[in-house]
């Protein structure tokens, strides 16, 4: 990406983490870049466009991060992997990512275009879901529902660990993952498909 765009992404993110939405204004991103308020036009028309792609960029980000090596190992390894990586993510102070709970409240993400790009980007994800269910590993339900039940747990033990309201016990989290993978899993076949993984077929 270039690295002038980036400045003003990274410039976006850090008002709105510190001082939120209102009263953003392009002098202000320009200001905290260190670019000309003419420059960030050359990259977006106005501040409506500026924050779409900031979505977007938001999401590349948490993806990228909660997402990696999710296609490697069986489905509960892959699981425990997703899980841990979003608590981990969520548990960082950083002032350049925007948090879980600030990013749901940029305009305009429940239009239909956002939401297209979002299950874009976070299609492995589906595609694990999809995988378990087609296995019989996973119950029957619609993909934001297992997540909800098996995956949100981690976004809120993420933010509780970051806000010092929790302490990180490793051995404590494993217990809780174990727990919201078991949330999704079906009684009667998690076991024989586990080991149906683990000999490769």
């Amino acid at each position: 990406m270039d690295n002038k765009r980036q400045l003003i992404f990274d410039a976006t993110e850090k008002i709105i983490s510190t001082k939120g939405l209102q009263g953003l204004s392009m002098q202000q991103i320009a200001n905290e870049a260190g670019v000309a308020a003419g420059t960030i036009y050359r990259y977006f028309k106005d501040k409506d466009e500026l924050i779409s792609e900031l979505r977007k960029n938001v999401l590349r980000v948490v993806a990228e991060h909660i997402l990696k090596d999710s296609r490697v190992g069986t489905l509960e390894q892959r699981f425990k992997r997703i899980w841990f990586n979003i608590v981990d993510f969520g548990r960082k102070r950083t002032q350049t990512n925007l948090s879980y709970e600030q990013y749901i409240h940029l305009p305009g993400i429940d239009s239909d275009p956002h939401q297209t790009f979002e299950k874009t980007t976070f299609g492995d994800l589906h595609m694990f879901f999809e995988e378990g269910k087609a296995q019989g590993l996973f119950h029957s339900l619609q993909n934001k529902a297992l997540y909800a039940i098996s995956l949100e747990p981690a976004v809120a033990l993420g933010r509780s660990i970051r806000r010092g309201q929790l302490k990180y016990d490793k051995a404590e989290l494993e217990l809780v993952c174990n727990l919201c993978w078991q949330t999704i899993t079906s009684a009667t076949n998690s076991t024989n498909l586990t080991h149906k993984e683990l000999s490769g077929l």
